[in-house]
């Protein structure tokens, strides 16, 4: 989308005019970045930036600022690796660049999710049963090996390690999304809520194999086969 038939020489950008682009992207400053080759210029003090415009870029997102997620695109071209904690500072980009490009913004306030988090995420599981997860689909042959466990509704470590391989980075990306337009767009607050929690829950990829939302979404596609081979026969 950024791709460009010349590279452009990276020009030397002050601290203080690098934060005042990053703060609230618009058309204009993305467009100043871009042309600057902004994260060309790779140090421990734009690494800062970014950890703490986080928050500000999650408040952004949540009320519809679409130009973040052009910029968060752009920047997962680019080489992040001078940020500390990489993986989950990724996949808080990948969060919010998500968000940013849902249409629609929230009806509650961030905050009050952000700092209960766990108790907004009681009983969260079941919005796998929400008929706009359907979208995400697993197929007969990848929950074939679990049938035995997922039968007994007991799931061995081999078959957790099993299951963390089925939310590769595009199946998890798709699930982001379709809980991103739960979460602005959902007509219950209390589900929309949940959604956001969940969200914010599956910030660490490693931890799917064991997530309750995860495992659920998949024992209702096994169930749901079950029932259509049943129906066919």
């Amino acid at each position: 989308m950024y791709k460009q038939d010349k590279k452009p020489i990276s020009v030397a950008v002050h601290p203080g005019l690098r934060r005042i682009l990053l703060k609230n992207p618009t058309q204009e400053s993305l467009s100043t970045i871009i042309e600057y080759q902004l994260f060309e210029q790779a140090s421990p003090t734009l690494a800062d930036d970014i950890l703490r415009l986080l928050p500000s870029w999650e408040q952004q997102a949540l009320e519809g600022n679409e130009v973040l997620a052009g910029l968060i695109q752009y920047m997962s071209q680019q080489s992040l690796s001078f940020i500390k904690n990489q993986k989950i500072i990724l996949a808080n980009l990948l969060r919010i660049r998500i968000l940013a490009s849902t249409p629609g913004i929230i009806s509650f306030p961030a905050t009050e999710i952000q700092e209960n988090l766990i108790n907004f995420l009681k009983s969260s599981d079941i919005l796998a049963d929400l008929p706009e997860l359907e979208v995400v689909s697993f197929s007969a042959n990848e929950i074939k090996p679990l049938s035995s466990d997922l039968t007994r509704f007991r799931l061995t470590p081999h078959s957790r390690r099993y299951i963390q391989n089925l939310f590769h980075p595009e199946r998890r990306e798709a699930i982001l999304s379709v809980l991103a337009y739960i979460t602005k767009n959902y007509p219950l607050i209390s589900t929309c809520r949940q959604a956001y929690a969940l969200m914010l829950s599956l910030d660490n990829p490693d931890i799917w194999e064991n997530h309750p939302f995860c495992v659920r979404l998949i024992a209702n596609r096994f169930w749901d086969n079950k029932i259509k081979k049943t129906i066919e026969a």
